[in-house]
């Protein structure tokens, strides 16, 4: 199951690319064109930190993958609208629980689910799943 991760996250990578590679143009002809392109290729790969994961500066995407989580450490605003998609690639049940914003999301094997809440006062808290005391993390709210 962690090998299923590891090849999706590869195989993006990949895709992401070969659609930068396309948007060069051509050799010879086209010498302005690149200086058209140039801005998308920056853009182009999403950032992989815990603090941008999902696309929005409080959105998350949290796996847990061989009893671990894949982040261990997730960074948001204080008083903002925050969500965690967590993915459970173990057959076993988890759960993001995060006591202070009141968060107990449990998900159940080879399932996705997404826990929405208000980010807390600033401060340094715990992640955790509920079931399995190894799988913990830090949140730290600015």
């Amino acid at each position: 199951m962690r090998a299923r991760g590891g090849m999706l996250v590869g195989v993006l990578v990949g895709v992401l690319a070969l659609a930068a590679a396309g948007c060069g143009g051509g050799d010879d002809d086209g010498g302005g064109a690149s200086a058209t392109t140039a801005a998308p290729e920056t853009t182009a790969e999403p950032t992989t930190t815990a603090a941008a994961g999902g696309g929005g500066e409080n959105e998350f995407q949290l796996v847990a993958s061989g009893f671990a989580w894949d982040k261990t450490s997730l960074d948001m605003t204080a008083g903002a609208q925050v969500s965690v998609e967590v993915t459970n690639e173990d057959t076993a049940q988890h759960s993001f629980t995060f006591d202070e914003a009141s968060v107990d999301e449990v998900v159940a094997g080879g399932e996705d689910a997404t826990a929405s809440f208000t980010a807390p006062a600033a401060g340094e808290y715990e992640f955790r799943c509920k079931f399995h005391g190894s799988m913990t993390g830090t949140v730290n709210v600015t």
